[in-house]
């Protein structure tokens, strides 16, 4: 009978080449030569079929049909798993799905019946410290009769023996702090990841001090320069007012000091505030923004920007901290940042209460 070609259906399918499957008939594959004695294509005698890829004669041989032809021509003994059906793949996939969904009620209840088990340690552990305090209470209550008893019999001379006082719980401490559960170490686990070092805090705190410090410098400089004579006076009080002495004014006069011709204007900077993740200690590792708002009595404008961006580096030569200041009019800010690692960046803005919206009045 002649050969013929091998067509899609005969074409083992993919659940055939499974590794365990070995592979039989290979003597009944032929091989066909041509006139220069080339291998052009294998001829299956048990399968009347050809081919010409050499690597599919070893699949050829794991398949089905080869394997079925194999067991009816050559070897009848010769055992071919049955291929399954559209049905028993159904059913297996089915009790495949029963079995994962059995398995995760089992986990959840497990999960389940281990958090009952510490909640109904946890509830032992109060009920007994309960019992622990009211047993030590009712000792103690005890204990203050006896005492009383004892003085009573004291001051009438009589001798009695002095109670003992009672001891309270010492495992009180060990039954109110709770294991660390896997939770909780993968919590702490966590926050240290992302909780900045020391060397990182530490570099924080020296870099705000610094700063802080040279805006009140920079405050006081600026006061000088508006009101010299002002900074004279208030320097000269200061050094005679411990020799002063308050009297009561007498019946008509006016008391000394209101009037307000030598009083001097309220300063240009008022104090410095931290904001932001610096005032609340949020800061996270690798991540060193600060900001700084410094309080003006008057709106503040580019020129007071500027002279506190000139000023502020002359107050921090005599620091040991090395910072780079930069004015960013853009921002309406003052960006300060140091030269070493960690690296950190300080922002500097102005404001004033003047700045608050007014109320509407109608």
């Amino acid at each position: 009978m002649p050969a013929t070609p091998t067509t899609p259906e005969d074409t083992p399918s993919l659940m055939d080449f499974d590794k365990d499957v070995v592979p039989v008939g290979e003597d009944y594959i032929e091989e066909v030569k041509s006139d220069a004695g080339k291998v052009i294509s294998f001829n299956c005698k048990l399968c009347e079929c050809r081919f010409n890829d050499p690597n599919a004669k070893e699949m050829h041989m794991k398949g089905r049909r080869h394997r079925l032809q194999y067991k009816k021509k050559v070897d009848p003994s010769y055992v071919v798993d049955l291929k399954p059906s559209a049905r028993s793949r159904k059913m297996q996939e089915e009790k495949m799905r029963r079995q994962m969904a059995k398995e995760e009620f089992m986990r959840q209840r497990e999960e389940e019946n281990r958090w009952r088990a510490e909640m109904r340690r946890y509830e032992e552990d109060m009920y007994w410290r309960r019992m622990e305090e009211e047993h030590y209470w009712e000792e103690r209550r005890r204990y203050e009769e006896e005492m009383e008893f004892y003085e009573w019999q004291r001051r009438r001379g009589v001798p009695h023996p002095r109670p003992v006082p009672p001891k309270p719980p010492a495992a009180l401490e060990m039954h109110m702090k709770r294991p660390d559960t896997q939770i909780d170490r993968h919590v702490m686990a966590k926050h240290n990841t992302i909780y900045p070092s020391e060397q990182e805090l530490g570099g924080v705190q020296n870099m705000v001090s610094t700063v802080e410090k040279a805006l009140r410098l920079v405050s006081d400089h600026i006061a000088e320069e508006d009101n010299p004579a002002g900074m004279e006076t208030d320097a000269k009080e200061a050094e005679k007012k411990p020799a002063e002495i308050k009297t009561e004014p007498a019946d008509g006069e006016k008391p000394e000091g209101t009037k307000n011709e030598n009083q001097p204007p309220p300063r240009v900077l008022k104090g410095v505030m931290r904001v932001g993740v610096l005032a609340k200690g949020l800061l996270l590792k690798g991540d060193l923004n600060m900001g700084l708002v410094v309080i003006c009595t008057e709106k503040p404008t580019r020129t007071l920007l500027e002279r506190v961006a000139n000023n502020l580096p002359k107050q921090m030569q005599e620091s040991d901290e090395k910072l780079d200041i930069k004015l960013c009019v853009e921002e309406a800010s003052i960006v300060v940042t140091n030269q070493t690692e960690p690296q950190m960046t300080m922002k500097i803005t102005l404001t004033s209460p003047i700045m608050r919206d007014q109320p509407e009045t109608g």
